[in-house]
């Protein structure tokens, strides 16, 4: 995303409203239980314009740009549809010419064919009349002729510009979220993606004009300009259409899928390539690493790359072309501009408040190629610097203010914590199943080349996993803040166990109170360590674990899959033994296991030894034979282990227990009482 926060380790967080003012707010959107709808926000439409009675299909924007003086003529062809049964009238958002500074756009003449229709340009709104009412789902195409200079000001959306280094020009576009109506008349809301769209650009021969989609031609005029027409034939959102033009120098790194060669073009200021080639030749890798988690790169029929514009950080993921900084060409941001590509442009967040879905998925894959380069301790460490700077946000990951630029896209919540809701998920479901939500996600047609809320990510991760996991996505999308664990370890009632007691409470906020999350215990002995997930969902529990011998520490979430802090862990050898009642019993013979306590009221202990590794689940099946829990680990190694299921909640009587092994099924009644 738009400056994409490479700025997330190396610059400090930004501070925003939300970020100060929002403190205990808590909202959650009304929840809807399938894919493409969701709760209407009056704010949304109160924020961000735009003419509901429309819904726009194509964008053609024919621009005309000049040096010297800087200046832009453009005709902008707009197909759109009506909503509504009667529409003698309807509105585009294009900014108006500022009376200060006196750039903006002035609106020429509007036309249907050969027709002139009347218009009024006024407070940012273009209003226009069509010759006849339009009819529900009647289409209609317009086209607009407008000049002047872009007021890029506010928004960063639109520039005149030069190289860092030297004086050659470059001109660039970068709308996210609010800065495509500076340039060309749309309807500027991410809500409504056209079905197509082109770009011709006439600039001055020596430049190179590029954009979103594959060059359909270039043009040399007699006037001492060149014409390049850009064709993209996938949906798109208003503000990710783009231009970047300069005296690029074309660089190419292509990928291959099967027999299939797609281009990957860079255009980079000459000054620049060679400093930047090592991370660029690292996209095509890139790109069939995210294919094989995510699925085909999305735009396979048109292009990748990068174009350079003036500014040294930061990057924005426009439709096939990303627009890059110079210090930005480093693989880590290459990594989250490509996995916008995916996250952002093919799957677009339908309103700004849930921005994460662009910004913490692509965080989240810089993680993910780290991962594959760095290996589990590379992207342990890289999940790390995203915790210590998501204990730092403000304010729900769901932004409850979307006037401010800064609340849009906070670093340290919408990118950050973003990204640490992706990694603690993962550790929710295990990566198997993590890895098939995410690709489902991504490929399912109800959202691919749509857009979607959390709500559809939400039921996707549900239906893969088979889970309810409304207790998650509320606390850490809609609430704010992190659990602080403390840990007391007591003896237990026989030489085989202890009792921990769990107190945890919100770092800084009401909403929610305390978390519901599976969360890891390691107890730790001098004659070796157990580690058993025990599902915590008050903010002061007690568990019976097992114990090897005299217990010396407990660790809280060793493989820190969760955003927390620990305040204290304490061992104590005088405390009241627990009041759960478990049978010393020797360790299960390679290929059994046993259940304990039996009966239990709330958690049941599984002791089993794998002979060798391999795929191992954990059932709880009741009478009627349907599956009410289910613990899947796909890469057990061989030895003892132990796991635990919550059984709160379920009614007295009598349930089955099953484990899968590659060594077969083997089965337990267990009674709860």
């Amino acid at each position: 995303m738009r400056i994409c926060y490479l700025l997330l380790f190396f610059l400090p967080s930004l501070t925003s409203a939300q970020d100060s003012t929002d403190g205990g707010l808590f909202c959650r959107m009304g929840k809807v239980r399938y894919f493409g709808q969701s709760a209407a926000n009056p704010k949304a439409r109160l924020a961000y314009p735009g003419d509901a009675s429309i819904d726009v299909t194509y964008y053609g924007l024919d621009l005309r740009l000049t040096t010297s003086p800087n200046t832009l003529r453009a005709a902008t062809t707009i197909t759109l549809k009506s909503t509504v049964a009667s529409l003698s009238s309807f509105y585009l958002d294009l900014n108006s010419t500022t009376a200060t500074t006196g750039e903006g756009l002035r609106v020429d003449s509007v036309k249907a064919g050969s027709r002139t229709l009347s218009f009024q340009h006024a407070q940012n709104k273009l209003t226009i009349t069509p010759p006849q009412p339009l009819t529900t789902g009647q289409a209609f195409t317009v086209t607009v002729f407008y000049q002047g200079i872009p007021n890029g000001t506010t928004n960063g959306s639109f520039k005149f510009d030069k190289h860092e280094s030297t004086a050659d020009p470059v001109i660039w576009s970068l709308s996210e979220p609010y800065g495509a109506s500076d340039w060309f008349p749309c309807r500027d809301t991410p809500a409504d993606k056209a079905d197509s769209s082109s770009v011709r650009i006439t600039a001055p021969a020596q430049l190179v004009s590029v954009s979103n989609g594959t060059l359909v031609s270039t043009t040399s005029n007699t006037d001492g300009t060149k014409t390049y027409l850009w064709r993209n034939s996938y949906p798109i959102a208003q503000y990710l259409i783009s231009i970047a033009v300069s005296n690029y120098s074309e660089y190419n790194t292509p990928v291959t899928y099967g027999s299939q060669t797609m281009p990957v073009t860079h255009y980079i200021y000459p000054e620049s390539l060679a400093q930047v080639q090592a991370s660029l030749d690292r996209t095509p890798g890139m790109i069939q690493l995210f294919s094989n988690r995510f699925g085909p790169y999305p735009f396979l029929r048109e292009k990748y790359g990068h174009a350079q514009f003036a500014r040294n950080n930061g990057g924005m993921e426009h439709q096939t072309i990303s627009s890059m900084g110079i210090s930005s060409l480093t693989p880590t941001v290459i990594a989250h501009e490509l996995g916008h590509q995916w996250f952002g442009d093919k799957i677009t967040c339908r309103d700004w408040q849930n921005i994460w879905l662009n910004e913490g998925f692509a965080s989240y894959t810089e993680a993910i190629y780290t991962e594959s380069v760095s290996g589990l301790a590379g992207y342990q460490n890289y999940m790390n610097n995203f915790m210590s700077s998501a204990r730092t946000a403000r304010g729900s990951i769901y932004v409850q203010d979307i006037s401010n630029f800064n609340n849009i896209f906070s670093s340290s919540r919408t990118y950050a914590k973003g990204a640490a809701v992706l990694h603690m998920l993962r550790g929710v479901l295990g990566d198997s199943t993590f890895f098939r939500t995410i690709r489902t996600y991504a490929e399912l047609p109800a959202l691919a080349y749509k857009t979607a809320v959390t709500e559809d990510f939400q039921t996707v991760a549900e239906q893969v996993s088979s889970r309810s996991l409304d207790y998650f996505f509320k606390e850490w999308i809609y609430g704010e803040g992190y659990p602080v664990y403390k840990a007391t370890v007591s003896p237990g009632s026989t030489a085989r166990t202890v009792t921990v007691r769990l107190e945890q409470r919100n770092a800084f906020a009401t909403s929610p109170a305390s978390f519901t999350m599976p969360v890891q215990l390691q107890i730790k002995s001098a004659t070796g360590d157990t580690t058993v997930t025990v599902m915590n969902d008050r903010p002061d529990q007690t568990f019976t674990l097992p114990a090897k011998g005299t217990v010396s520490g407990l660790v809280v979430d060793p493989s820190n899959w969760i955003l927390k802090t620990v305040e204290s862990v304490s061992v104590s050898s005088s405390a009241t033994p627990s009041t759960s009642v478990v049978t010393a019993l020797d360790d299960p013979t390679p290929g059994s296991f046993r259940i304990y306590p039996n009966p239990t009221t709330e958690t049941l202990l599984v002791d089993f030894t794998l002979p060798s590794a391999g795929v191992t689940t954990i059932s709880l099946i009741n009478l009627l034979g349907q599956r009410l829990q289910t613990i899947t680990d796909p890469s057990l190694t061989a030895g003892k282990h132990t796991k635990s299921l919550s059984l709160r909640g379920l009614p007295t009587g009598r349930y089955t227990v099953i484990i899968e092994t590659l060594d077969g099924r083997q089965s337990r009644v267990v009674l709860v009482n």
